[in-house]
């Protein structure tokens, strides 16, 4: 029997086997593509949130605050165009558009919370799925590792048939 030949039990053996490792090689390549994917989607979302924030509330924010600080009130700025162009009249907040800010705050507040939220959901799936990954790939290894040694151990058995006979 000529080394490269094999056994009819042994290709069978070897085509079962190197099967199962391309199908785990396919799931491995498709939970890798998921675990990118939400891990894009995480960075996009937080980074997402923080510009979101920066442009639509903190300005707000800021300016109630500083309101606050000046005139001790909100202030409400009417805007008025005349023929000489905009001007902006302030006076005090009356008690219900205070209050209709304050809710319009807590508004944008829970839902940037949720927003949060649902970016930490993604980037705990992205996290699960690129541990499926490493555990699937060790598989993947470990039985490509028995495999080849399945095999060495074979070739050893003949070759010390051979040394014998």
């Amino acid at each position: 029997m000529n080394q490269n030949e094999s056994t009819p039990s042994q290709i069978t053996s070897d085509e079962r086997v190197l099967r199962g490792v391309r199908t785990q090689q396919r799931w491995l390549k498709a939970l890798t593509a998921l675990a990118v994917a939400f891990w894009v989607v995480a960075v996009i979302g937080g980074v997402g949130l923080l510009v979101c924030y920066s442009i639509f509330y903190e300005p707000k924010e800021k300016q109630i605050r500083a309101d606050y600080e000046r005139y001790g009130h909100l202030t409400h700025y009417t805007y008025t165009n005349s023929p000489t162009g905009r001007s902006v009249v302030t006076s005090a907040a009356t008690p219900e558009q205070a209050l209709g800010l304050h809710f319009t705050m807590n508004y944008v507040v829970t839902k940037g919370l949720l927003a949060v939220v649902i970016t930490v959901i993604v980037l705990s799936c992205g996290t699960l799925t690129t541990l499926l990954v490493v555990v699937l790939n060790r598989k993947v290894t470990l039985k490509q590792i028995n495999h080849s040694l399945a095999q060495i151990s074979e070739q050893l058995r003949e070759l010390q048939g051979r040394e014998a006979g």
